[in-house]
């Protein structure tokens, strides 16, 4: 079996409310997550390929979210095996709960399982300055890093204590020039020379593709709901818009009105998360989907008069 992994960006978090706006996290901020497409290396805002020997095999996907306050950038290659994924807060910082989660070693342990690094050859950060917080290691030609850190300077905000405003992930066994730990010390925002000097060097290689997310297309997928009080029989059509978001579209007959509905990915487990769904005649609803162990995924939740909805997916 080929083994890959499928860097998520963006990481979504579990609590939400519906708005006009759509799904939101507890602070009012949107969890919607907008592709920007492939990027150069010039053109990136990190210097990950500061750290990778030039070459036509990489891909890469920008996304962000909440009007470009959340930014990440993803570069994949090896058939998507190999990746670096790296997060930024750009107009603040991360909770310190943030830091926590990327000192916690056995998430670590999955991420080092795929690439065959046995836990002897951990070497866990916890810096102070340049701010990390979380591990790296290496074995043979393969390393791999799951840190947050800050990249940002300290801005004019009283209550700005220099806490990690970026998480950065990375695995491979292939094409980098720099160690683990060269890595972690210094991979950072892109300055101009560095832009100018990836420039250069990518002049004759030509633009890198944008990432497939699956070499096959996405399975088509509907769903069959119940609201009460509104309709006992409600389906429409559900679309994957990456690893950690879907979109539902509907039509009640009862209500005559269309609706759409976004749902997102916890980022403790793959196999939940939160929905909404809200129509053109001012219902809305929200609450929570799972995957069972059988492969179905089921959603339940309530709209603003505590009505339940119930909805299944199938493919």
């Amino acid at each position: 079996m080929i083994r890959q992994i499928f860097a998520i960006s963006l990481a979504t978090i579990v609590t939400g409310c519906v708005t006009n706006q759509g799904l939101t996290d507890a602070g009012g901020r949107s969890m919607s997550l907008e592709a920007k497409g492939p990027f150069s290396p010039a053109d990136s805002r990190f210097n990950a390929f500061v750290f990778l020997e030039p070459s036509k095999d990489y891909s890469t996907d920008a996304y962000e979210r909440d009007n470009g306050r959340a930014w990440s950038e993803v570069i994949a290659w090896d058939g998507k095996y190999s990746f670096f994924d790296i997060q930024l807060n750009t107009d603040a910082w991360y909770a310190q709960s943030t830091e926590a989660r990327m000192l916690d070693k056995s998430q670590f342990i999955k991420l080092a399982n795929k690439f065959g690094i046995p836990e002897s050859n951990f070497t866990e950060i916890d810096q102070v300055s340049p701010r990390i917080k979380g591990w790296i290691a290496s074995k043979g030609d393969c390393s791999i890093g799951r840190f947050a850190k800050r990249m940002k300077g300290l801005s004019a905000y009283d209550n700005d204590r220099g806490l990690s405003d970026s998480v950065v992930q990375f695995g491979t066994c292939s094409h980098l020039i720099a160690s683990a730990e060269t890595i972690a010390q210094k991979i950072d925002l892109i300055t101009k020379t560095e832009k100018a000097e990836l420039a250069q060097k990518y002049a004759k290689i030509g633009p890198l593709s944008a990432i497939s997310l699956s070499k096959k297309p996405a399975p088509e997928l509907h769903f069959n709901a119940s609201w009460d009080g509104v309709s006992d029989n409600i389906s429409g059509d559900v679309e994957q818009k990456g690893a950690a978001q879907s979109s539902f579209k509907f039509h009640i007959n009862e209500q005559d009105t269309d609706c759409e509905g976004t749902s997102v990915t916890a980022t403790s487990s793959k196999s939940t998360g939160r929905w909404k769904f809200t129509c053109e005649n001012g219902l809305s609803a929200t609450g929570i989907w799972q995957k069972k162990p059988d492969g179905k995924t089921t959603g339940s939740g309530f709209d603003a008069q505590k009505r339940e909805i119930k909805f299944n997916l199938t493919s």
